[in-house]
């Protein structure tokens, strides 16, 4: 079975079989095994339970490879390799929700400017009351996002 691109569950890109892992990130089968009973690796099982890597393994293994250079031990460098993990999924989870905001503040600067002629055929005094209130909301948001992104 040589690498396929196909999508199983979350995992999106070139899939490697143990063989094909060793080779491109150049350490032994065994080496493979090890890391994996450790769990600084995790395989997908296929369906006749063969265990296939992502595209995540190779830089997994890399970053290992970097670490034993320093000489840390095995253990410390799992936790290492999962605070890594842990910290991209923060990332693209941080990412994904940025995204959906700046798509809803988009959507609210269609509905000002919407509303501007509105606003602007109420009296004066409606006017400025609703600019009061609005100013101080933004006002709100704007620390708010100050705070989220420093």
């Amino acid at each position: 079975m040589r690498s396929k691109f196909f999508r199983r569950g979350d995992v999106v890109g070139k899939l490697y079989r143990i063989g094909e892992l060793a080779r491109e990130a150049n350490v032994s089968k065994r080496t493979i095994d090890y890391y994996t009973q450790l769990g600084i690796l995790t395989p997908i099982r296929t369906d006749s339970n063969y265990r296939i890597y992502g595209d995540d393994a190779v830089d997994t293994l890399h970053l290992v490879a970097q670490y034993k250079e320093l000489n840390i031990p095995l253990l410390e460098i799992k936790e290492k390799v999962a605070l890594f993990h842990t910290s991209r999924l923060e990332q693209e989870s941080v990412l994904k929700y940025t995204q959906a905001l700046s798509k809803r503040i988009e959507y609210l600067e269609t509905e000002l400017k919407e509303m501007k002629p509105i606003l602007e055929s109420l009296p004066e005094e409606q006017q400025k009351f609703v600019i009061n209130k609005m100013s101080t909301q933004s006002m709100a948001l704007a620390k708010l996002i100050t705070v989220l992104f420093t």
